[in-house]
């Protein structure tokens, strides 16, 4: 019995396993972020999210990036906005980023 709960605890407290519509609020409010910047955006769509888990990866990556202000990512539709400093990084160097988290861009700003 203990390790019914144990698993049921684990399992709903994943971030994988989250409702699709708490993550697609979320994603609503952070492009609401990217949209509210003064600054340079892009846009890039990727293909492989399957869950939460993809796109909180995305979110820190991009997070952690230098020049990177803000980013909302939606694992169910790929979008990934993005609010940047153009002094410090470009469209080919987020690319890259995006890349490097292991999913195909089949998107991106022309």
């Amino acid at each position: 019995m203990r390790s019914l709960i144990l698993a049921s605890i684990l399992f709903f407290s994943t971030d994988s396993f989250a409702c699709p519509m708490a993550d697609a609020a979320a994603f609503q409010e952070a492009a609401a972020k990217v949209a509210a910047f003064e600054g340079t955006k892009a846009t890039f769509v990727l293909d492989g999210m399957t869950c939460g888990s993809c796109s909180d990866t995305v979110t820190k990556t991009l997070n952690e990036s230098e020049g990177v202000f803000v980013s909302a990512v939606d694992y169910q539709s790929g979008k990934v906005e993005i609010a940047f400093d153009a002094t410090k990084t470009d469209i080919t160097k987020l690319e890259s980023v995006l890349v490097k988290t292991g999913y195909k861009i089949t998107d991106k700003p022309s």
